[in-house]
């Protein structure tokens, strides 16, 4: 992010905002179709970060992190609030003893973001969030139990049962694919 922009808003000027809404959207878009469905409320979701990053951006601090993860991380917060106040997360216990898993089958390494997408669509919403945080969005165990109201272990639970969710979910389809079933 140019530190002139930063600047800009800083100050409260509109053209700072604008170019860093410019520059920042497709990032923070990114960040937030993950975490919400509803397309429609992606729109308003956008305006919420943004309205939080402006407020906020007097306390932006180069010196203790790089632009993007500050707003990145103001986007996963406004996108957890939002899931926490229509879902509430529940914690699944014992899924994965409801299937077995074949460790030495083949799964494909060709996975592309569309199919990706359409797997934590697909996921439990425990799971989802806690895959999210750790595996795509970098935060630690410790971060997202704090984030989640949830004890570390159970976010490392959770994030191991949703590997195992996503493993038997691909060995399914390829299964389904096999058999033509797809």
């Amino acid at each position: 992010m140019n530190p002139q922009i930063i600047i800009l808003c800083k100050k409260g000027l509109e053209r700072g905002h604008a170019q860093l809404y410019e520059n920042c959207a497709p990032y923070v878009y990114s960040h937030v179709k993950r975490y919400i469905k509803d397309v429609d409320f992606r729109k308003d979701m956008m305006q919420e970060v943004f309205a939080k990053v402006f407020i906020n951006i007097k306390s932006f601090d180069p010196e203790k992190g790089n632009f993007n993860g500050w707003i990145k991380r103001i986007t996963i917060n406004e996108c957890l609030q939002h899931v926490r106040k229509v879902r509430p997360l529940t914690v699944a216990k014992g899924i994965e003893d409801n299937f077995e898993l074949v460790d030495d089958a083949p799964l494909p390494t060709d996975l592309k973001r569309k199919d990706i997408e359409l797997i934590l669509e697909k996921m439990p919403t425990g799971y989802k969030l806690v895959f999210m945080l750790a595996v795509m969005d970098g935060f630690s165990h410790k971060e997202i139990a704090e984030q989640l109201n949830i004890a570390e272990q159970t976010s490392r639970s959770q994030l191991t049962r949703a590997k195992k969710w996503t493993k038997q979910y691909l060995l399914s389809n390829i299964q389904k694919d096999l058999y033509g079933l797809l």
